[in-house]
């Protein structure tokens, strides 16, 4: 019975949901793919690693240390006048690229990144493509580490910000450009990555082979997503050292529970590291 007075406990992550982003991509494209499949990217790539994201409504980032924002094309001038303040008060963000892109009445703005964002990010743009149907297949590398993106391309300048990454050949006129910024505005953090990786992950991870065959590892670019945590200095709740076995923590009322799945036909032998912001346990 206590087992179910204690919750999930709060995600790594937090993968901020903003509603005028995915109303714009269904007036620019007919549909809402684009937004909907870099959402679950972004979701699976941490999944893949057993980070445990949350999704995250604008009215409750104050919750959090740590963001992710995906395919950020369309802002209104106050979700980016918060996400400013939020990152000045010591939070760190990551985020895809074009981040508004697109204003309040869907106007491009003379500045790229657009409405003050290019403060926050430490960058200016100097180029930029919308061309999904060839950047299938985009790769960049961030921080020696390989990754994939689509849809979308920008890439910068940094201002006050710092390389992180490029992209690579297959490129074609962006090839050896700047792909991602890490810049420090106020107290916190900020890391601008010039492409849709949460869409590239998705749809290589969808072409991958079935989890059951082996060599195998989820998705395209797990490596990444566990970077991310690491760039922020964020250790997960639970670390697991089989990526198919997914570990959650409950806490509460009920006591703290750590719930393990298989979601394999095989036994699974594996080792699972708990953070040291909890415990210590002298039972278990």
């Amino acid at each position: 019975e206590t087992l179910w007075q204690s919750r999930p406990v709060q995600g790594d992550i937090g993968i901020v949901y903003v509603p005028e982003t995915q109303i714009f991509t269904y007036a620019q494209q007919g549909n809402t793919d684009f937004y909907a499949k870099s959402m679950q990217g972004v979701y699976r790539g941490f999944f893949d690693e057993n980070i445990q994201a949350d999704w995250v409504h604008l009215d409750d980032i104050e919750k959090y240390d740590l963001l992710y924002l995906p395919f950020p094309v369309m802002l209104n001038q106050s979700t980016a006048d918060n996400l400013r303040t939020w990152v000045e008060s010591g939070g760190t963000l990551i985020a895809e690229g074009c981040p508004g892109y697109f204003d309040d009445v869907g106007h491009v703005g003379p500045t790229q990144p657009n409405l003050g964002l290019d403060a926050l990010f430490g960058v200016r743009e100097s180029y930029v493509e919308f061309t999904p149907d060839i950047l299938d297949d985009l790769r960049l590398v961030v921080e020696g580490i390989p990754a994939r993106g689509g849809l979308f391309l920008q890439a910068y300048l940094p201002t006050s910000g710092s390389i992180a990454g490029r992209f690579e050949a297959n490129a074609g006129p962006a090839n050896g450009k700047i792909a991602v910024v890490d810049n420090t505005y106020g107290k916190g953090h900020t890391r601008l990555i010039g492409t849709m990786v949460g869409y590239g992950h998705a749809v290589n991870a969808n072409n991958s082979p079935h989890p059951d065959a082996a060599p195998y590892k989820p998705g395209a670019t797990p490596d990444l997503f566990r970077s991310l945590l690491g760039w922020a200095g964020k250790v997960p709740h639970v670390r697991s050292s089989d990526c198919f076995v997914k570990a959650r923590l409950h806490d509460g009322e009920g006591g703290t529970f750590l719930w393990v799945a298989n979601p394999t036909q095989r036994n699974r032998p594996v080792r699972l590291t708990i953070s040291e912001a909890w415990g210590p346990f002298s039972k278990g």
